[in-house]
């Protein structure tokens, strides 16, 4: 067995050494606290569904507990998806929209971090298996977009991710022709450093083991599959530097602000 087994969605499932309310509480809720439980269930089915401006304050009320840390003037969309939010950390004024997963499986000292005026727009799915995710302040990533990591995942701040786009994720074993794939070992490549002021245009994918570097630009549906140097436009499927942008004086650098 490979080192993510344990965090493997199957393998849980299959585990006859745990009741399916122990597994519930192993995939769904993080902990085994039946006070926590109840209050997870009471705020999720009862709340959750509800849209419009009872709903968002309701859940700008209730939710807060059920996370690890909840920032000033954060605004829960509906029909939210958590996993195990006692280990999920999200900043002030930041908006998680409608449909979002925010998805957590891993060690204690594994985390999801966003930081301050963060947007996860609606239908995208931030998820990790053993590892961390971490989006610095004033990121705004697009709708129906993909995070996922089994080691680290890194986004710095005022970057900007287009609709669509595929960051990290894991790598499965393909070796044994006589194994289905997804019975094969997994594993990871280092995870995703994404620099400061970059710009993902919609539908890129950017494989995991990759960095890319400060003020970058990537071109819409490029496919990133090694490192991006700092101030650099890149564009196709693999992804090549076709330009590179002049970078910015001490005085500009030291005086964003936000929008």
């Amino acid at each position: 067995m490979d080192k993510y087994s344990e965090y493997r969605f199957d393998n849980i499932i299959q585990d006859r050494d745990r009741s399916f309310f122990r597994k519930y509480q192993d995939l769904v809720i993080g902990n085994r606290r039946i006070g926590f439980l109840f209050y997870f269930e009471v705020c999720t089915v009862l709340f959750n569904p509800i849209q419009g401006m009872l709903g968002l304050a309701l859940r700008k009320l209730l939710f807060p507990p059920l996370f690890a840390r909840v920032g000033r003037r954060v605004v829960f969309g509906h029909h939210i998806s958590i996993r195990s939010p006692g280990n999920i950390q999200i900043g002030n004024n930041t908006v998680i929209d409608d449909f979002t997963t925010l998805s957590f499986r891993g060690s204690t000292d594994q985390y999801i971090q966003l930081g301050d005026n963060v947007l996860i727009s609606r239908l995208t799915m931030l998820k990790t298996r053993g590892g961390s995710i971490e989006i610095a302040d004033h990121v705004h990533v697009g709708p129906n977009c993909h995070l996922g990591t089994a080691s680290t995942l890194l986004i710095g701040e005022y970057s900007l991710i287009g609709a669509n786009c595929s960051i990290g994720g894991l790598h499965h074993g393909y070796e044994d022709s006589d194994k289905p794939i997804m019975q094969q070992a997994l594993d990871n490549r280092g995870g995703v450093s994404i620099g400061k002021d970059v710009w993902l245009g919609a539908g890129v994918a950017v494989l995991d083991g990759v960095s890319i570097g400060d003020g970058a630009i990537i071109g819409t549906s490029s496919v990133i599959t090694r490192d991006i140097p700092a101030y650099s436009i890149a564009v196709g499927s693999p992804a090549k530097i076709i330009k590179q942008r002049s970078r910015p004086s001490d005085d500009a650098a030291s005086t964003k602000t936000v929008d």
